[in-house]
């Protein structure tokens, strides 16, 4: 059976005990049967072991969890894995998280039942909690500082057509895309789905 959404999740290997955290709070959520693209970004790497290692443990999780590597070039925050991952995903839908963030509580269930609200299919953006403790977006307007890569949720059609831009306002860049793929009609939905860089009191299941 096909996943209904698929979660793209870079990686530089470097956040070990993050990347883990992150995987634990897309694996604690009641609403499942999705699939987890970890995209590698192995650009300049030297120190093998590393990605072999964390390959491993990776395969050793539950079902649905996939390591991928991709080279990008220079790049910022993982986006050119994010367009990669994007191009392999088999969900209905993809969504993106990044390997120092986490899921809310409920957050998959949150999506699935948006999604069931919506009459037809277009990019959704949703909320998340910035580590300066604000929510994104804050003014349902496309620009600057106003969206965040794990706001993002895209029918796969869409997704796999969008190309993130390598500066740190690429998840900026892709929205913009993804806008313009569905010719502007997109869902600006109020619940939180990520909490980035989350203190001790955000980690729920612990």
């Amino acid at each position: 059976m096909m996943p209904w959404l698929s979660i793209v999740l870079p990686t530089s290997a470097r956040r070990h005990a993050e990347l883990f955290r992150t995987l634990a709070s897309i694996q604690q959520q009641k609403q499942l049967d999705v699939e987890v693209l970890v995209v590698a970004d192995v650009h300049g790497a030297t120190d093998r072991a590393r990605f072999d290692l964390l390959r491993e443990e990776i395969a050793g999780l539950r079902t649905g969890v996939q390591w991928l590597e991709h080279d990008g070039g220079v790049n910022c925050y993982g986006q050119p894995q994010r367009s990669f991952g994007s191009r392999q995903a088999k969900g209905e839908w993809v969504a993106f998280s990044q390997d120092d963030n986490i899921l809310a509580r409920g957050a998959v269930n949150t999506i699935w039942l948006a999604l069931c609200q919506e009459r037809k299919k277009r990019p959704l953006f949703f909320r998340v909690l910035t580590p300066w403790r604000e929510q994104v977006w804050r003014t349902p307007q496309l620009v600057l500082s106003n969206i965040d890569a794990d706001c993002l949720v895209l029918p796969r059609d869409i997704a796999q057509r969008v190309t993130w831009g390598l500066r740190y306002e690429g998840d900026f860049d892709a929205a913009v895309e993804a806008s313009k793929l569905a010719r502007g009609d997109v869902g600006w939905r109020d619940e939180e789905i990520a909490i980035a860089r989350p203190e001790q009191e955000h980690i729920w299941w612990s």
